[in-house]
């Protein structure tokens, strides 16, 4: 009855990162200068990068890789563990099925949820791509814009923050709802995020614009981890995850290709620029994701058995009430 709790609590984790990476970035890239850099400037000097020096960028690239390395000590620390009912303190060793790649893969792919939940993570992908134009696109964006010492580390760490702060309150209190439908109202509030940037060009659209993706982003993206449990058997969860992800990694080099093309044509570092447009673009391809979900709901929202979700439920003595077909309780979460 927790597990869109706990997922909530394991996203918050992953934010904390984000949330000091933030200003971690800031400092090396606005405040930190290598001596020898700041020499030469103070001498009026062309700085020309002769031999190695730790620059404010190599700072960052060495961080996360410290960073990386004391993550993959500590996963050698983590066990696999299920919690049930079986056992004096509820947790029990977790086995999952074994079997060869081919077996695995026919049994995966004759399950309708199995194509349901594909579809899922296919038309979702547009919108999971506005996560790389603001890790890559909105600080490029704002350092042509506003100048290089526009804090843009300080402004991306609004999104873990409020991350940090949302997603516990917001899943503990939709835990009965079903995660489909919270993936399917957070996408439209992450995708109208966009247009903020394509009304103004300035500070407080970037910054309505991370809030707004924040608070659509607290709503769907921890249920779309809880959805892949509630859809996947027991045993091949992580062989439901690894299959959703493909799309996600695949569109990633295309997204960037955009993000880069559309700097470059719409907001160049010299010379005129309508970086509206360039928002009006990102924002028409993100909305796409929400709209196809609204499209093939009925497809999207059957049970494994083909019906579709009751218009009332009562999950664990909890009543809840869904407008039209939209919504159920989940009849997996408990």
């Amino acid at each position: 009855s927790n597990r869109g709790f706990a997922f909530g609590l394991f996203y918050v984790i992953m934010n904390v990162a984000a949330l000091i990476s933030g200003p971690v970035v800031d400092y090396c890239t606005i405040l930190y200068k290598d001596e020898k850099e700041v020499r030469l400037l103070e001498d009026g000097q062309e700085w020309i990068a002769r031999e190695w020096s730790l620059t404010g960028y190599r700072l960052v690239v060495l961080i996360g890789i410290v960073a990386n390395i004391i993550a993959c000590l500590v996963s050698f620390t983590v066990k696999e563990i299920k919690v049930g009912n079986n056992t004096e303190d509820g947790v029990q060793t977790f086995e999952p099925v074994r079997g060869n790649a081919i077996d695995i893969f026919k049994e995966t792919v004759r399950s309708p949820d199995f194509w349901r939940y594909s579809v899922v993570c296919l038309i979702t992908v547009n919108v999971r791509m506005i996560f790389r134009h603001l890790d890559a696109t909105l600080p490029k964006y704002m350092v042509r814009e506003f100048g290089e010492h526009v804090p843009k580390g300080t402004i991306y760490s609004i999104n873990p923050a409020l991350i940090i702060l949302l997603v516990p309150v917001i899943t503990a209190a939709t835990t009965r709802v079903t995660p489909l439908l919270m993936i399917h109202h957070g996408c439209y509030i992450s995708a109208a995020s966009v247009f903020f940037l394509v009304a103004s060009t300035s500070i407080p659209a970037c910054v309505l614009f991370v809030i707004c993706l924040s608070v659509g982003e607290a709503l769907w993206s921890p249920r779309l981890y809880d959805y892949t449990m509630q859809i996947s058997k027991e045993g091949r969860e992580g062989t439901y995850m690894a299959l959703s992800s493909a799309p996600l990694f695949l569109a990633k080099l295309p997204a960037g290709m955009l993000g880069g093309y559309l700097l470059e044509k719409y907001c160049p570092e010299e010379g005129p620029r309508n970086s509206k447009m360039m928002w009006l673009v990102i924002g028409s391809t993100v909305m796409i994701s929400p709209i196809l979900l609204t499209v093939f709901w009925k497809y999207l929202s059957k049970q494994e058995d083909g019906q579709p979700y009751e218009e009332i439920g009562v999950v664990q003595g909890i009543e809840a009430v869904a407008p039209n077909h939209l919504t159920a309780a989940s009849t997996t979460s408990g």
